[in-house]
């Protein structure tokens, strides 16, 4: 029987042990990672590329975009956007929509690209909104694809930590490809209908939002936060999907099932787990970024954060894992889960 992705790492003996709590399983993410280094090759390159390689702008349309916003009043309490958006259009690289926001592979430079490189550094410039479109939907197609080779490689290391021999199976290229075609398929399957529910809930909203405005500013306001803390809600349920449809054999929608079940069933754990990767990425982004000297000691920088980040995506796989895992042993008959294991 071949291997079943949804069923890796179940436990060998009759009784269910202890599920490891989130340090645990964060130890476990740095030591598979400290085990199998190229892991953290993919975002390392990405993030070099990003560094020192050419720049995508499109600051003639921002600065357009900024020119016909209106100006804010002087002594406002809110920051001018157009004023921020003038300031910030030359630093802005549109190749960054290769690291996809919440799901895709981690990199440290999407956001204003450094002032200082060690290298000059090229800049494409385009100015129209048919290519901008054009250019989002291409690089975030990729982005997504080179996220499933991310996972697929994250996998494949799971499965062979948790062989017998400590080798695995030997690397089959078509069935890793097999696999990351699929998990890219789901993957942009899961971005547009995360897209989809944002407008269904965002744009009701702003028209509500407008509508009480002229009643009560602090109602309307009230409602736009409820507004914000459901979609927030949703991405939190939604947190450990990219796991579910890299490792569970299960169609689109049952993947996404699974995972957001997993998530209601080990609630606190879940919780905990996403708040301590999310916390130590936020961290780990402003530290990196405050040391970057714009010489070639930033790729020290770099290979620490691609070296951490992937480690904190390895905790949650392991995490999904260990779970659905024990739901299987919980809801299958001894005999079945026997046969599972071989």
């Amino acid at each position: 029987m071949g291997y079943n992705p949804s069923v890796i790492m179940l436990q060998k003996t009759d009784k269910t042990e202890a599920l490891p709590g989130v340090f645990s399983t964060l130890a476990a993410g740095f030591e598979l990672t400290t085990r199998y280094l190229w892991l953290m090759v993919i975002p390392a390159l990405l993030d070099l590329f990003l560094w020192i390689g050419p720049r995508l702008s499109f600051r003639p349309l921002i600065e357009s975009l900024a020119a016909q916003m209106p100006t804010m009043a002087e002594g406002a309490l809110i920051t001018d956007p157009a004023l921020m958006l003038e300031t910030f259009a030359s630093r802005l690289n549109h190749f960054t929509y290769l690291s996809v926001s919440l799901v895709g592979v981690p990199a440290l430079m999407t956001g204003l690209t450094p002032e200082a490189t060690p290298v000059p550094t090229a800049v494409i410039e385009r100015s129209g909104w048919g290519e901008w479109a054009g250019y989002l939907m291409l690089f975030t197609l990729g982005g997504l694809l080179l996220t499933a080779v991310y996972y697929s490689l994250i996998a494949y290391a799971l499965r062979r930590a948790n062989a017998t021999n400590g080798n695995g199976a030997p690397f089959s290229l078509g069935r890793f490809l097999r696999r990351t075609g699929r998990t890219w398929i789901r993957l942009v399957g899961l971005s547009a209908l995360f897209m989809i529910v944002t407008l269904i809930i965002t744009l009701p909203t702003a028209l509500l939002a407008g509508f009480i405005s002229l009643l009560s500013q602090a109602v309307a306001s009230l409602e736009i936060i409820g507004a914000l803390i459901f979609l927030i809600w949703i991405v939190m349920f939604l947190s450990y999907t990219p796991q579910s449809m890299t490792l569970n054999p299960s169609g689109f929608l049952p993947s996404i099932l699974a995972g957001v079940r997993l998530f209601r069933a080990n609630l606190p754990a879940s919780l905990g787990l996403l708040f301590v990767v999310t916390l130590l990425r936020r961290l780990l982004a402003v530290i990196l970024l405050s040391a970057d000297s714009g010489t070639w000691v930033t790729a020290i920088n770099l290979l620490a954060h691609a070296y951490i980040s992937t480690a904190l995506i390895i905790a949650m796989f392991i995490f999904y894992r260990d779970r659905y895992a024990a739901h299987l042993q919980s809801s299958l008959p001894q005999t079945a889960t026997e046969s599972l294991k071989h």
